[in-house]
């Protein structure tokens, strides 16, 4: 088994997220046991990770379910997705366009997945390569999908 190698996209400059954000992430970081932090962004949950290991890899829970983005690019036929959407959100919102995802009982089609947004165990906050987009599909890869691209299918040539 291959490693994959992600390369790091840290700068010096601390990463701009709210006040508030930081606030809540403080708070509940700082009980026992953490109680979930509720993220809305990729930046704050790299900010998240970023924190439990700089407090000597403490648990901390995080809640994705606000993070609800869709858009979808009829022409492309794409769908791109924040981790919080279900499967019927999306087959609802893409059926205004005439567009369907494939879904199976487990969610999303992977083989459908053409790009992602990562934060990786150290925090760092990536675009996919080919390779870590093969690790994904496979579940080889380690790290928290913030951001998801799928290809979405006409809905009537289904069908047929």
């Amino acid at each position: 088994m291959s490693t994959i190698e992600i390369p790091s996209t840290r700068s010096s400059e601390p990463p701009k997220v709210s006040d508030a954000f930081v606030l809540e992430l403080r708070i509940k970081a700082a009980r026992v046991p953490a109680l979930p932090v509720r993220p809305l962004t990729g930046l704050e949950v790299a900010v998240a990770v970023r924190y439990a290991l700089d407090e000597g890899g403490q648990d901390l829970p995080l809640d994705l379910s606000g993070m609800k983005r869709i858009l979808i690019d009829p022409c492309a036929r794409t769908a791109r997705v924040q981790p919080g959407v279900t499967p019927d959100e999306l087959v609802e919102a893409a059926a205004h366009w005439g567009l369907v995802p494939l879904v199976d009982r487990s969610g999303f089609v992977q083989a459908n997945l053409l790009a992602a947004q990562v934060v990786t165990p150290d925090g760092d906050l990536v675009e996919t390569d080919a390779e870590l987009l093969s690790a994904l599909r496979t579940g080889r890869a380690k790290g928290i999908v913030v951001d998801a691209t799928y290809r979405l299918h006409i809905a009537a040539e289904l069908r047929r």
